[in-house]
């Protein structure tokens, strides 16, 4: 992460804390399965399996499909608008992606459908991973930490070893970004229940406007992308 722009840095950051903040909402209003946090539902599909709780095998298993499937999604977008017109709009045609499944979500909240709105949200976090890819890998991981929080040990060693410090430190405001996400997200669904999934659309729908105009900005400019 320390390889890109300050502007773009803050815009990951920004993706980590929505991405925690999903998974909080998701959490709470489906009784202890994950949007985001797959290693989590593997676990929670495998041991509820095991018990015979076929409800809560079947919601983890759902929500751990829709995430591959927005995995796959955004891949898909990504590869097809670079070749459609350069890889620099990629970024922004995931993004879109993003917002526009996630304004889905909330027509869906509208209409008093919870429950598929809720999973929708699962997709749209999967699209979110290829927002910074970079040769078919993703380059920043914006809704996962277990091996954020690996690098962030190693770089640490590292920096007594002569490496530099920001490259731990940048992993760091990575997990910050998610951990603080997941509070609030908690703490506004204890106020606004599953309307929440409101906020997290226009959230999204901010950044997307501002990553437009910021790179818009620059394109017109001749600045890197």
């Amino acid at each position: 992460m320390h390889t890109y722009r300050r502007g773009e840095q803050l815009l990951a950051v920004a993706l980590t804390v929505l991405a925690g903040f999903v998974d909080s909402v998701g959490f709470l209003y489906l009784g202890g399965v994950f949007l985001s946090f797959m290693s989590g539902n593997t676990t929670r599909f495998a041991t509820a399996a095991v018990e015979g709780d076929t409800h809560l095998a079947v919601l983890a298993g759902s929500c751990l499909v829709l995430f591959v499937t927005g995995v796959i999604l955004g891949a898909l977008v990504n590869r097809l608008s670079a070749r459609r017109w350069d890889i620099t709009r990629a970024r922004e045609a995931v993004m879109v992606t993003v917002t526009l499944l996630f304004g889905f979500s909330a027509l869906l909240v509208a209409l008093d459908a919870d429950r598929p709105a809720t999973l929708v949200l699962s997709v749209g976090i999967g699209v979110i991973n290829s927002v910074f890819e970079r040769d078919g890998e993703v380059a920043v991981p914006l809704t996962y930490m277990t091996g954020t929080l690996v690098k962030m040990g190693q770089r640490m060693v590292d920096a007594f070893f002569g490496g530099e410090h920001i490259r731990w430190i940048s992993h760091l405001l990575l997990w910050c970004g998610l951990a603080t996400g997941a509070v609030c997200g908690a703490l506004v669904f204890q106020a606004l229940g599953i309307s929440t999934v409101y906020v997290i659309a226009v959230y999204m729908l901010v950044l997307t406007v501002v990553n437009q105009i910021v790179r818009g900005y620059r394109r017109r400019r001749g600045l890197p992308l």
